[in-house]
């Protein structure tokens, strides 16, 4: 055990050594990704739904697009494997670059990219469906990843988690299951790719020898991962919980420097983010080349003699300082000035509270004209969040589930029952019990407590413009009246409703952020809170959109939704948002510091 301990401590110290060596290709790739290829994928994917007259590609439009659309159908997938494509090349050319840094061979960028080229035309259809399996089903749901600007993007919502191990002890069980396999597949498969592009080997022979190797090594391989990953995550916590404590000691003792000093501390906590960036992309490749080379792997690549025969490599490897300094000035300047708008461009204006379906502290049952009466007089919310679905003949009950099962006990879908068989259901929750509303009567309770609602409009079917005539015809005049505004989760709902009647106020759901702001109708976006960050709110801001979270549960959580510049919150805790309902002028720095880094990307 000990001399393990002592050979990942050296592996750690060795690893931290070469940090400066890193920077460069990994810095270009990340730059290259999030400010040009990134960019020009979402911008061609935006000009292709535009040219299908489409705001946004949803499940709900996948086949009629398909058939109606096949040249910017082809064009999508093309779009969707070129990004397979750039990750298959990201990862050839920072294994690359760490071949070269282990070898001690220099190497001009140019010289990188040409063999990095040169390794992408060997792409064949087998390699392909290879690295789709093993990047983005193995690594991500093994607990592994390559830190790509372009595989960052995709993040399970906190909502979803929740909704898959709360009370699940068979799925909790099943998930961890299938987690170790995933996990021990990933590791016995790490070297199936290195071996193909450092060892010109066939898939099959590259799979062959990363089982030979890490079989004989399995367990020293996952201890220095784990020991190297603990070590990184230690040091970049220690460091920003420093900054962050340095700052708290400003401002309790030298308030009014307290800005100033927080402009740079965000500075030195962006640099230990990049630091950190560097670090984690490199991780797996490190430890990838050292164990070649300790297996007598690293051989010279076939293809080198064709691209060293330049004598005056070493000398255009260093760093052109006079060029160099100029550009790092300025790129500082533009992030101390950022720093200083995010630090102190704030809005006061109070928040649009919202309650959840009605309750607050478990006080009624959700979407019940008891929760609505108890909160309303209660908590005076601007809102109340509830949801409506249209029955079998055409009329609307007040119910959030498809199936009626989870409260009542009855296991049938409710656009499958008439609004009498609804209408005798009793709902069962918080040890309370209630009677299903139907939305003629939860419309008049709200108009009695001069309650503005905020209507979901949920719906399986896939005749959508049935139930946005109906819900119209129904309830138009009402709703305009009386100001409740109307969300749903289909963007086809959404830009429907805005054809027939654009004088409503109409929100899209968004469950995560992942894709960047959808082009749409809605005057409003509603997004679940652990995945929504500012960048998103500002390119809405910028559309003219506001935008609401929901839930929000937990005061600290609920005012950095606010620091970042949400409209209105959606929650459970009434009594919190209520408190809470302005960001607090005693706001420190060192809290709007954390939110930037609970916040970053």
């Amino acid at each position: 055990m000990l001399p393990m301990l002592k050979e990942n401590t050296n592996q750690l110290i060795d690893f931290l050594k070469q940090t400066t060596r890193y920077f460069r290709d990994v810095l270009l790739m990340h730059g290259l990704l999030l400010f040009i290829i990134i960019p020009l994928l979402s911008n061609g994917t935006k000009f292709l739904f535009q040219l299908a007259d489409i705001p946004s590609f949803t499940l709900e439009l996948f086949y009629p697009f398909i058939f109606q659309h096949p040249f910017i159908t082809f064009s999508l997938i093309m779009i969707l494997l070129s990004v397979v494509v750039l990750i298959y090349f990201e990862f050839t050319f920072l294994l690359l670059s760490l071949y070269f840094i282990k070898k001690e061979q220099p190497i001009s960028l140019k010289q990188l990219l040409s063999l990095t080229f040169m390794q992408i035309k060997k792409l064949r259809p087998a390699v392909i469906l290879f690295f789709l399996f093993y990047f983005f089903l193995v690594l991500p749901l093994g607990g592994f990843s390559l830190h790509s600007e372009l595989l960052a993007k995709i993040k399970l919502p906190a909502f979803i988690i929740d909704f898959i191990f709360i009370n699940r002890l068979f799925v909790i069980i099943l998930y961890l299951m299938i987690y170790l396999l995933l996990s021990y597949i990933a590791l016995r498969l790490t070297f199936t790719l290195p071996a193909m592009i450092l060892l010109n080997a066939s898939l099959r022979q590259a799979i062959r020898h990363s089982l030979l190797l890490t079989r004989k090594n399995f367990w020293k391989i996952i201890s220095q991962l784990v020991f190297i990953t603990i070590g990184i995550t230690f040091l970049t916590s220690v460091s920003f919980s420093l900054v962050l404590g340095i700052q708290r000691l400003i401002e309790l003792f030298f308030p009014s420097k307290a800005l100033p000093f927080a402009v740079v501390s965000l500075l030195a906590l962006q640099l230990i983010y990049v630091i950190n960036l560097v670090l984690s992309t490199i991780i797996i490749f490190y430890l990838i080349i050292e164990w070649l080379d300790r297996e007598n792997y690293l051989f010279p690549l076939p293809s080198m003699n064709a691209l060293f025969k330049n004598p005056d490599t070493k000398r255009r490897m260093r760093l052109k300082w006079p060029y160099v300094t100029p550009f790092i000035l300025m790129s500082m300047i533009i992030l101390l000035h950022y720093n200083y708008t995010y630090l102190t461009n704030v809005s006061s204006q109070p928040i649009v509270t919202i309650s959840h379906r009605g309750v607050s502290q478990a006080n009624g049952v959700q979407n019940s004209i008891e929760a609505l009466r108890a909160t309303s007089q209660y908590y005076q919310p601007d809102f109340i969040e509830m949801d409506i679905q249209m029955t079998k003949d055409h009329q609307f009950v007040v119910f959030h589930d498809f199936n009626l099962r989870s409260l009542t006990g009855l296991n049938q879908i409710v656009e499958e029952s008439t609004l009498s068989e609804i209408l005798t259901l009793t709902v069962r929750e918080n040890d309370q019990q209630a009677a299903i509303p139907s939305f003629d009567a939860y419309l008049e309770q709200a108009k009695m407590n001069q309650q503005k609602l905020l209507i979901e409009i949920k719906t399986q079917r896939k005749n959508e413009a049935v139930i946005v005539h109906q819900f119209l015809q129904q309830c138009k005049t009402r709703i305009l009246e009386e100001g409740h505004l109307i969300q749903a989760l289909s963007l086809g709902l959404v830009e429907t409703i805005k054809n027939e009647a654009p004088e409503l106020t109409v929100g899209y759901i968004i469950p995560f952020h992942f894709v960047g702001l959808p082009v749409s109708q809605a005057d409003f976006f509603m997004m679940e809170y652990s995945t929504l960050n500012r960048s998103f709110i500002d390119a809405a801001h910028n559309e003219g959109k506001f935008v609401f979270t929901w839930t929000p549960n937990q005061t600290e959580t609920m005012e950095r939704m606010m620091f970042y510049g949400v409209e209105g919150i959606v929650t459970d805790r009434m009594d919190l948002l209520t408190a809470q309902k302005r960001l607090p002028e005693t706001m420190s720095y060192a809290d709007k510091l954390a939110y930037f880094l609970i916040g970053i990307g």
